[in-house]
């Protein structure tokens, strides 16, 4: 009796085992609304930003959420939700706080968590500016140009204004030339009309910028040192 016992409870355990799945992983990807990989995400050092990610299924199990939490906020700066669990896909809001919080770039991160794969982290920088970006380059700016013709260094002061930066000297084609740049501070980015700037000069270009540089690519005629130019110019703060 004892044996038919035992070999009872083996079959049992043998059955068990065989029936035993793993799961199935979930695989999904973090983005921003526009579906492409979170980098530098601008906000106001005193105000609020809604920023939207998109957390979408790619494939796997169908069954596992994915929760969302933000690690490495700098003082002064707080958001909410602080959390957010979901199934994929879905898209969802997170307001950011500040409060006279430090102007500059922080590195952050997103760590996403499923039960079937656990913690991913997802860096990218926090960038607290002015409400205005443009204000990031009033003041002395140290300038550098290549161009086809070769390059040069030279000194710059830009002002801002209502989401534009007029830049003194810009390119080195002397302090009597004004360049005016409206700046985009959703992405990243700034643009410079067809223009006369002074001193003969008429340039227009295009560009991008972070907390600390700038770089415009810009075509030009009539440069002081005769006929024409295309450059790009690195500016620092």
């Amino acid at each position: 009796m004892k044996k038919n016992i035992l070999y009872f409870l083996a079959l049992c355990v043998i059955s068990l085992s065989c029936s035993k799945t793993v799961p199935v992983s979930l695989i999904y990807s973090v983005t921003d609304i526009y579906n492409k990989p979170l980098q530098n995400v601008y906000i106001p050092d005193s105000g609020t930003y809604s920023l939207q990610v998109n957390v979408n299924f790619l494939q796997g199990n169908t069954d596992d959420s994915v929760r969302l939490t933000f690690r490495g906020l700098p003082a002064n700066v707080w958001v909410t939700p602080d959390t957010f669990t979901q199934k994929p896909s879905f898209t969802t809001s997170f307001v950011f706080t500040t409060n006279n919080a430090a102007v500059g770039s922080y590195p952050i991160s997103i760590v996403a968590y499923t039960p079937t794969t656990g913690n991913t982290t997802y860096n990218f920088n926090l960038v607290i500016q002015p409400d205005n970006c443009a204000t990031l380059f009033s003041g002395a700016l140290s300038g550098s140009d290549a161009c086809s013709s070769g390059g040069y260094t030279f000194g710059s002061t830009g002002t801002a204004g209502a989401g534009a930066l007029t830049i003194n000297n810009f390119g080195g084609y002397g302090t009597n030339t004004n360049a005016y740049a409206v700046f985009n501070c959703d992405n990243d980015s700034l643009y410079i009309a067809s223009q006369n700037i002074g001193n003969g000069v008429t340039l227009q270009g295009a560009g991008t910028f972070n907390a600390n540089s700038m770089v415009i690519y810009y075509t030009a005629t009539n440069i002081p040192s005769g006929g024409n130019a295309t450059c790009t110019v690195t500016y620092t703060r």
